[in-house]
This record gives C-alpha cells, sequence and structure tokens, in this order.
C-alpha cells in the first residue's frame, strides 16, 4: 500500500536540499542504494564548487545522511558548519537490486526483493525532516542526502515523484506556499532574499 502525500507529515517551513555529488556508480548508471560508493574526482570538484554559493548563506544547521558520500558531500560544499546525521536521510535500500543496472530497477511504488518499499521510506524520510525543521528560526535548515530522499521530499510537498532525478551537487531551495509548495535551483538572488 502507497499512502497518499498528505499522510505524511512534513513540516511547511522553507529549507535546502542538495544531493551527494557524482560517485562512480552513478557514472556507470549502477544502483548503489545502501552501498558506499565514495564520491569521484567529479562528486568531490561539484560540491566543492557549491561551496562558495553556500557560503553568501547564513544556515540554521546542516543535516547529513549517515553514508559518506553525503557526509563528504557536505564537509566540501559547507566547510565551516558541523553536520549532523540523521539516520531517516539515508538512501532507499534497494534489496537484491543494488549493483544492478538503473535500467533493472522495479516500479518506484513496488518494494523491491529483500528491499525497502517507498511507503517505507517515506516514513522514516518524513520524520528525519520533522527532527531537521522543527527549530523554526529566519535561518534555513540544509539537508545533504540522496536522490530516493529527494523523491521522498517530491512526493511529499505534492510533486512527482517517478520523474528525472535531481542532480548531483545541485542546491535546491524548497519553498512553502499559499496552496502547496514551490522549488527551484538556489541562486544567490535567492540566497539575498532569503537573508533579507
Amino acid at each position: 500500500m502507497i499512502y497518499a502525500p498528505e499522510k505524511f507529515e512534513f513540516p511547511k517551513v522553507p529549507f535546502v536540499f542538495i544531493r551527494h555529488g557524482e560517485t562512480g556508480a552513478n557514472r556507470a548508471g549502477i544502483i548503489a542504494g545502501s552501498s558506499e560508493p565514495p564520491l569521484n574526482e567529479t562528486g568531490r570538484a561539484q560540491a566543492s564548487a557549491i561551496a562558495p554559493l553556500m557560503a553568501q548563506g547564513t544556515w540554521q544547521a546542516v543535516y547529513v545522511s549517515p553514508q559518506d558520500r553525503a557526509r563528504k558531500t557536505a564537509q566540501l560544499a559547507l566547510p565551516d558548519y558541523t553536520t549532523h546525521v540523521l539516520d531517516g536521510l539515508r538512501e532507499r535500500h534497494w534489496g537484491d537490486l543494488e549493483g544492478r543496472p538503473v535500467g533493472e530497477l522495479c516500479p518506484r511504488f513496488e518494494t523491491p526483493p529483500n528491499g525497502e518499499g517507498f511507503d517505507a521510506m517515506c516514513q522514516r524520510v518524513s520524520f528525519a525532516m520533522q527532527q531537521a525543521l522543527a527549530e523554526v528560526s529566519d535561518e534555513l535548515t540544509v539537508i545533504v542526502a540522496h536522490s530516493g530522499v529527494a523523491r521522498c521530499i517530491l512526493y511529499m510537498t505534492g510533486f512527482e515523484a517517478d520523474g528525472p532525478r535531481v542532480p548531483n551537487a545541485i542546491p535546491i531551495l524548497f519553498r512553502p506556499t499559499q496552496t502547496g509548495w514551490e522549488y527551484d535551483y538556489l541562486t544567490e538572488t535567492m540566497i539575498k532574499e532569503i537573508s533579507a
């Protein structure tokens, strides 16, 4: 059973999401899931490249997945911040499909053999986001995690979960509106607006 998006509790406060930088598995089109491929040279460069943009903002906190590729991305992109690990931000466990080509993924809302269902993942991501966004202030929280976590966040904020993956190491600003949510790639102008 897949719950409707509104069944998941999700704080209606703005935040920034960053998917980790590129890994060898990303480059090769391999399902990584709970495995631990490190950032490759491109991934490290991607994370370092957004550091000047992120340095223009003052962030309330940085929460990361426990997986190394996300933690390393946060360290490179936000070197002046202490990162706080939330286990619920880890990537989806794809079970028997891990290590296989991305083309062999089962449909998004099906549970892979010996893996994690999408609804179960969204439940833990929802809980992690409640923890990360519990303290509301004028400064935004940054979340550094995975494409699967991004899909849960998109689903829970009313968007399509089964669209293209969010790009590696590109900050995305999520903002609540009167009727729902909006999101876009973070820019210098947006950071100035947030800080105003």
